[in-house]
């Protein structure tokens, strides 16, 4: 099976295809088992990201804060967030999800400084979950599943529907955060520190990286180190590294010019005898069999 892998660049800011040119929005239908290992890669964008759950649980990893997310359950992801989602005991999960450019919202310098900037800057507003057991929360939920079926039919003048829904959504979301509970703009070092790790990892991954080379990068002690991504990630740093490399991999390996022995220098590995164990050990095939199936 090919897995969906996220456009994710070297700051692990992901590059977003929204569903049009014309609208930066995107709505998919999606599951954890078209991840590999059921689990999306480690990432943040400028978008504002809403997850529906439909079937099923999952984790959701924000900010150094884990959310169990259930069946008719959801979240909200706030802008440059670092996040992702892993499976909840090895299960598949039936989930939506939507991202909103925040720009959609921006109407003129007094609203955005008013309303707009201070929500997504609050750090109580990082993610909030929404159960369908607490009214307001309730009607968030109403409000994303009219939201996201508007964008996802695109019926003839769906744009401005939208936008007026938006809106709406947006307006719901501050009056039961930042409005009740006031702007907060504490942020925690230790997701500067994983940033920074996860960051540098992602740019030298081909070069010969060790623990103490990662844990520098992030200004702690090599323990600590382990400890941030194991809360963070579920992995220590050198297994969230070999993972990495092999996802790399995967892209070098649609370059038919390349063989395998290139592929596995590109990506770190000292040999292409390792590099195709540790291939097969996470993807359960060969690097030659998988490349048959990117052929077919």
């Amino acid at each position: 099976m090919v897995y969906v892998q996220l456009n994710v660049v070297e700051n692990l800011s992901e590059i977003v295809e929204y569903d049009t040119p014309y609208l930066p929005i995107r709505t998919r239908q999606s599951k954890l088992s078209y991840f590999n290992n059921r689990s999306a890669s480690c990432h943040w964008h400028i978008d504002l990201e809403f997850i529906l759950i439909l079937d099923g649980a999952m984790n959701y990893f924000v900010n150094g804060e884990n959310y169990l997310l259930q069946k008719g359950e959801g979240i909200f992801v706030n802008s440059n967030r670092l996040h992702y989602g892993y499976s909840y005991k090895d299960e598949d999960c039936s989930f939506l999800v939507m991202l909103l450019n925040p720009s959609l919202l921006v109407r003129n310098p007094y609203i955005e400084s008013k309303y707009i900037k201070p929500f997504l800057q609050d750090s109580n507003s990082d993610a909030i979950v929404f159960h369908e057991g607490i009214p307001w929360q309730s009607e968030a939920l109403r409000f994303i599943h009219a939201l996201y079926e508007t964008c996802h039919h695109q019926e003839d003048g769906y744009e401005l529907v939208a936008l007026s829904q938006f809106d709406l959504l947006f307006l719901h979301l501050y009056r039961n955060t930042v409005a009740q509970h006031g702007f907060h703009t504490e942020h925690s070092k230790d997701i500067t520190a994983i940033k920074k790790m996860l960051a540098f990892i992602q740019i030298h991954y081909g070069e010969n990286i060790s623990l103490q080379d990662i844990s520098t990068v992030g200004a702690v002690c090599r323990s600590k180190c382990c400890r941030l991504f194991k809360v963070s990630l579920k992995k220590t740093p050198i297994d969230y590294l070999t993972h990495f490399r092999i996802q790399k991999s995967i892209e070098l390996m649609t370059n038919n010019s390349l063989n395998i022995t290139d592929v596995s220098i590109a990506c770190g590995f000292n040999s292409s005898t390792y590099f195709a164990e540790v291939f097969k050990k996470i993807m359960g095939v060969s690097p030659t069999e998988y490349r048959q199936i990117l052929s077919k």
